[in-house]
């Protein structure tokens, strides 16, 4: 009988997809955007749904112009993106998983 190797990646019931709503997202700029070269800064960011509600999510910001931010966050174990308004948008402290020198 021929032995069987673990597979990489998801091991159990993957979570539902179809519960998925995308958020409002405005539409992409054309001119002025700065695109993250390094580390994207992390954010707080809060998406507005179609029926109204509101939720913050942890994320990135991928790229932005002076009124607009392409937020990254996981939602249902997948990568999604929305370019929101910039006022909705509050940058979050990462602490640095390594101890001090110190300590």
């Amino acid at each position: 009988m021929e032995e069987r190797k673990p597979r990489p990646g998801w091991h159990g019931i993957p979570p539902s997809r179809d519960r998925f709503v995308p958020p409002i997202s405005l539409p992409e700029p054309t001119e002025g955007v700065t695109r993250t070269t390094e580390k994207a800064p992390p954010i707080w960011c809060e998406l507005i749904y179609p029926d109204g509600q509101t939720q913050t999510v942890k994320g990135f910001a991928m790229a932005w112009t002076n009124s607009l931010v392409l937020c990254q966050w996981v939602e249902y174990s997948m990568a999604r993106e929305a370019w929101v308004d910039a006022g909705v948008v509050k940058r979050r402290q990462v602490e640095d998983p390594r101890p001090h020198r110190d300590g």
